[in-house]
């Protein structure tokens, strides 16, 4: 098992769009997708991954959507639902805004940037999900894990991990309630 961990500071550049191979994209990247986009080019530095890789992504929910609390600032929070949501503020929003937001782009931008085909699935926040996906993958080698949060402040964390399936068996956050983040965090690959 080898992997990255990094945090992002708020207020931080985390990538040069011109680093970028499809540099179009970028304006479709929040902060969460520039971190993972960042820490799998240090991981995959040495060592690229065949395309067939598959790559399992957790991200963690975010603190605080300031594109929600401006929402919040704007209409009277009495009246606001769902419904309204809908029918009033969503047609508002620039297309491009509801892009970034969408909970798998994350692991989409990782795989366009870095050319991966294999299988790519998302989870919501949970060490156990992320190490049974990668547990349960028929793949023959190594698959990469990854796990993102955005928080309140600005700040990012990210991290990915080449590791066997075999090597995940009886992992102590196998059925915990652990937030993903914390596998990375806690640097376990070393």
């Amino acid at each position: 098992m080898r992997g990255v961990f990094h945090r992002f500071e708020a207020g931080e550049e985390i990538l040069d769009p011109g680093s970028l191979r499809n540099g179009k994209l970028f304006k479709y990247y929040n902060r969460e997708t520039m971190a993972a986009v960042a820490t799998a080019a240090l991981l995959f530095s040495e060592t690229p991954p065949p395309a067939d890789t598959p790559f399992f992504y957790a991200t963690g929910e975010t603190e605080s959507c300031k594109f929600f609390e401006l929402i919040r600032q704007k209409v009277d929070c009495e009246h606001f639902s769902s419904r309204f949501y809908v029918d009033e503020i969503l047609p508002r929003i620039s297309p491009l805004v509801q892009f970034k937001m969408m909970r798998n782009m994350v692991s989409c931008m990782v795989a366009i940037e870095n050319g991966l085909k294999g299988d790519n699935s998302l989870i919501l926040d949970s060490a156990s999900a992320l190490l049974y996906a990668a547990l349960s993958s028929p793949y023959s080698g190594e698959v990469i894990i990854g796990a993102g949060k955005m928080y309140a402040d600005d700040v990012v964390e990210c991290g990915l991990a080449f590791v066997l399936p075999s090597e995940l068996a009886g992992h102590r956050m196998l059925g915990s309630d652990s937030r993903a983040i914390d596998f990375f965090r806690e640097e376990v690959w070393r």
